[in-house]
């Protein structure tokens, strides 16, 4: 039996990266690249959720300065309205910093400097943003790939040897048992999940 989707005006999130595993319990949706415009950094908006609830939005123009974050939605007007949600955005940046700077401090010691210097800014939720648009531009290269080629990573040398032939079976097998000798795991077989592990651990 199909399960409705208990939110369903929200973007669901990629199944993928679910299965994978999630670091940190921000996330972003509606996310919209301009790699024409990216120049130091990516240029996007986005939408940014906290524990799967809506947070506020994201945005950088790409030139290597920091994002710019602001409430979801149209601004309200003045009153009422308008305070309770500059009052939510600032409770979910609040939340956002509290929660970077422990996905940061996850990283390992080599990052305690910028736990001590940066957890009161802004600083650290960029860098987790950045972390998860690479993610997703990461998945979609991984995709691309597969889809056209046969893939293999090469447990030795953590590369990545490709083959561009149509990646089925009839296919597959062949550059398989040629090189059964080689220690290589077929990405094509397995599933999305477990190819992103290898994909990026890649060189």
């Amino acid at each position: 039996m199909t399960q409705r989707n208990p939110n369903p005006f929200q973007p669901s999130s990629d199944p993928t990266l679910e299965e994978y595993g999630r670091a940190t319990s921000i996330e972003i949706k509606n996310l919209k690249l301009n790699k024409h415009f990216s120049e130091e950094t990516h240029c996007f908006t986005a939408t940014v959720y906290i524990d799967g609830k809506r947070a506020f939005s994201v945005e950088s123009e790409g030139r290597g300065g920091a994002n710019d974050y602001h409430p979801y939605g149209k601004p309200r007007k003045v009153g009422d309205k308008r305070n309770a949600q500059l009052s939510d955005f600032k409770d979910a940046m609040s939340e956002a910093r509290k929660e970077a700077a422990r996905y940061i401090e996850a990283k390992g010691d080599d990052y305690d400097w910028a736990v001590e210097r940066f957890a009161d800014t802004d600083e650290l939720i960029d860098w987790v943003i950045t972390d998860l648009v690479n993610e997703i531009e990461l998945l979609k290269e991984m995709r691309k790939h597969l889809k056209i080629k046969v893939v293999a990573y090469n447990t030795r040398t953590r590369e990545m040897d490709q083959w561009r032939t149509t990646p089925v079976e009839s296919n597959i097998d062949p550059l398989k048992k040629y090189h059964e000798k080689m220690p290589y795991v077929w990405l094509n077989e397995l599933s999305e999940s477990e190819a992103l592990k290898y994909w990026r651990n890649a060189k």
